[in-house]
């Protein structure tokens, strides 16, 4: 599979299981980067996108369950974030072609990686280290 993303050490919140999801959303970003370059790019974007949807569901919900674990306090705000973010996945089912997938990778790229060196960086000091778990 091509790598359009490849994931940094720096892109880490230290938290074992938020890295793997996280790592598990760029590896679905990336299978979307391959399957619209192959031929058979309608039927295999779709089964990515499907991934993608399923996954970014599990994994906000998950880390939503851990931020009121710990009482972020900014947690509504955070939601709020995820909410959108799942919505605009939701839409690329629908919406997608060929012609708006380039924008539509940039899209989740920059949105991912900005929420997760950004939004989540925030959350990481109120998350238990991972020696304490």
């Amino acid at each position: 599979m091509a790598t359009y993303i490849a994931w940094k050490d720096n892109y880490s919140v230290n938290d074992p299981s938020m890295d793997a999801e996280h790592k598990q959303i760029i590896t679905c970003i990336n299978g979307l980067y391959s399957a619209i370059q192959s031929p058979t790019a309608g039927f295999t974007t779709k089964r990515v996108l499907e991934k993608l949807v399923h996954d970014t569901r599990a994994h906000f919900a998950h880390e939503e369950a851990r931020l009121r674990e710990v009482g972020f306090p900014d947690f509504e705000a955070h939601k709020a974030l995820h909410d959108d973010m799942k919505q605009r996945t939701l839409g690329l089912r629908t919406r997608l072609t060929l012609v708006t997938a380039r924008d539509a990778l940039t899209s989740l790229k920059d949105w991912w990686i900005g929420h997760i060196q950004g939004e989540d960086k925030v959350y990481a000091s109120y998350l238990p280290s991972p020696a304490a778990r």
